[in-house]
């Protein structure tokens, strides 16, 4: 298609084009954004059904735990055990008695299955339980073995569509496991807790998932419209599949969109309760958890098409009030060009244009008295031609100046690349292959990087005019220290060293910026970890006098030779010969310094080449 020769249309089609498309980046980019915290708000309140789920998970057992512990501990039933292993007494008269205190716990909760002592062997001799429930001759291997081992036995099963709970305690006589106490519960008012949890809609479910004979056994509680009435339902799946209820079995912990065993897309978020091998999954359909984000796309649908006939029309009109002078204007300057000098026009249509139809009329009555006084009037228009170059030139360069000024303040500030690229690395914008994921991982980590040079450069700007800021307050070093360690263990893992914290006394208070003393503790062990290349890293934790003493000691390469008395400077580099990637900006440990002495405290190095470093630093106590 040909661009449109009048100015009119090319008015319509500029305008219309900035107009559509001015808006469609907005609305696109504002989807996006609404998309990606969309998302993430669906993931954190996934994440919060799981942990009320295993919560009360958690407290169902502990309490049946609790029964099961008491039963054990109790002594009437220990000495009948014993005495009834030992032969000397009349076993049925001991049988009765122990069936009689069994009898009086499950009359104190209807929904006791079975209440059973057992022998370490596993025999149940004795027991009682709810009618109709079938009653167990023996316990099973995979309770027995960890209650006789010093444990408890926790296990579940689906009886007739509910979920039953199983715990085991060790009877102990005189010190020595003599029997096995069992407890089995269907867990009714734990269902009725779980089916209460908000977040799901309409749609959604909460699995518990365990290991069963190189398999996974899933039972499903569907919790959306059906509010857990309809029972738990049973699946098995194999452990070679990606699933989340598998995941969670053995251990992993997350949440993502993924499809579930019917094909159906969900969002799953997954995670192991805490002291059992059980998984707890919440599952929702991934079209009713992201309906907001596609009813926003909708409107964003609605609203761009709206605004590509709105903008034409917006566009023909100005083109229109525009075009429509400048015809006039046209029409008198071919009237005046053909010899017709009383030519005149008359225009009212914007300030511009009037005046410049102002300066028409002018120039007509110039030329009409050129006409009569041609030499004259020739030398007269000269100078004036030179003056309106001069102006001319200087709206030029006036010109040149503001485009130079534009483009500069007009580039993209780094935290939008950031989030740009981020948003492209998390294909929260479409999928992507391993090459162009790993030239945006690169462009990232050097925006990563450029954005700890800037943020390192001003916290030692600020240190060298005095103007850090601390906000004083009564902090536990031992557990500053312990965050450290734990946020940077896996990297210690990966890296084979070992990663602890050493405390002669607990805890040991000192008054102290918590984030500025984190940022020095993980600064040093950060170094620690970055030139060790075997053995351990180790974070002490000590009082002398009024002052606490904090020691990051690795067993790392040490520092060379001249190296120990500058390497609190700015810009110093201790291992110059270090790859690249592990050399810092030389301000980390300057910045430390800064903030020890903006404390009152001070820090120092001990350091032998090829045998490991040790630094310390102080802070005042806590008083």
């Amino acid at each position: 298609m040909r661009f449109p020769r009048s100015l009119k249309g090319r008015l319509t089609i500029v305008v219309a084009l900035a107009v559509v498309v001015t808006g469609t980046v907005v609305l696109l980019f504002a989807y996006y954004i609404s998309r990606s915290i969309s998302r993430e708000q669906v993931f954190k309140s996934m994440e919060s059904v799981v942990s009320n789920a295993v919560n009360s998970v958690e407290a169902h057992v502990a309490g049946l735990l609790f029964k099961s512990e008491s039963l054990a501990f109790s002594d009437p039933l220990a000495n009948d055990l014993g005495v009834y292993l030992s032969g000397t007494g009349d076993r049925d008269q001991l049988l009765e008695s122990m069936n009689n205190q069994l009898y009086s716990v499950c009359r104190g909760d209807p929904a006791y299955d079975d209440v059973s002592v057992a022998l370490r062997d596993g025999t149940v001799i004795a027991g009682c339980g709810r009618e109709g429930a079938e009653q167990p001759d023996r316990i099973p291997d995979q309770l027995l073995e960890p209650t006789l081992s010093g444990g408890v036995g926790i296990d579940y099963d689906l009886k007739d569509g509910d979920l039953v709970l199983t715990v085991t305690s060790a009877v102990v006589v005189d010190g020595e496991v003599v029997g096995v106490s069992m407890i089995t519960s269907r867990a009714t008012q734990l269902q009725r807790e779980l089916s209460l949890i908000p977040g799901l809609g309409s749609s959604g479910t909460i699995m518990l998932s365990k290991e069963l004979g190189g398999r996974v056994l899933v039972l499903i509680l569907p919790v959306g419209a059906q509010g857990g009435s309809g029972g738990w339902e049973e699946m098995s799946l194999a452990m070679s599949d990606d699933m989340p209820m598998v995941k969670s079995a053995i251990g992993e912990r997350g949440e993502g969109v993924v499809d579930s065993p019917a094909g159906e897309s969900i969002i799953a978020s997954y995670d192991q309760i805490p002291g059992m091998d059980w998984g707890v999954t919440a599952t929702m359909d991934s079209a009713e958890a992201l309906a907001p984000i596609s009813r926003l796309r909708n409107v964003i649908i609605i609203v761009v098409a709206v605004l590509l006939f709105g903008g034409l029309a917006l566009a023909y009109m100005i083109a229109r009030s525009i075009a429509r002078p400048l015809e006039e204007l046209q029409q008198g300057v071919k009237a005046l060009a053909g010899g017709n000098l009383s030519t005149r026009v008359t225009i009212s249509d914007g300030l511009e244009v009037t005046a410049l139809a102002g300066e028409f009329n002018q120039m007509a009555v110039r030329l009409s008295d050129l006409y009569e006084n041609l030499e004259r009037k020739v030398e007269e228009r000269t100078v004036e031609l030179r003056d309106a170059n001069l102006r001319l030139k200087e709206l030029d360069d006036l010109k040149s100046e503001f485009v130079s000024i534009a483009s500069h303040e007009l580039r993209s500030p780094m935290s939008a690349m950031k989030m740009g690229v981020s948003t492209v690395v998390n294909e929260m914008v479409g999928p992507l292959n391993e090459e162009q994921k790993v030239m945006l991982s690169i462009a990232n980590g050097n925006i990563d990087r450029l954005t700890r040079l800037t943020s390192e450069l001003l916290d030692h700007t600020r240190i060298e005019a005095g103007q850090l800021e601390l906000e004083i307050e009564k902090c536990d070093l031992v557990e500053l220290a312990r965050e450290v360690v734990e946020a940077n263990g896996p990297q210690a893992k990966h890296l084979g060293l070992e990663l602890e914290v050493v405390a002669t006394e607990e805890p040991a208070y000192a008054g102290c910026d918590h984030d500025r003393i984190y940022q020095v503790i993980q600064n040093l062990v950060g170094n620690a970890l970055k030139f060790t290349e075997e053995g351990s890293v180790t974070v002490s934790i000590s009082r002398r006098d009024d002052y606490i003493v904090v020691c990051v000691e690795d067993t790392g390469r040490g520092l060379p030779d001249g190296v120990v008395d500058t390497v609190f400077e700015k810009f110093s580099r201790a291992h110059i010969e270090t790859r690249s990637e592990k050399r810092g900006t030389g301000l980390g440990l300057a910045i430390c310094k800064g903030i020890v002495e903006a404390h009152g405290g001070e820090i120092t190095v001990e350091s032998e080449l090829g045998k490991g470093s040790r630094f310390c630093f102080t802070v005042p106590v806590w008083e």
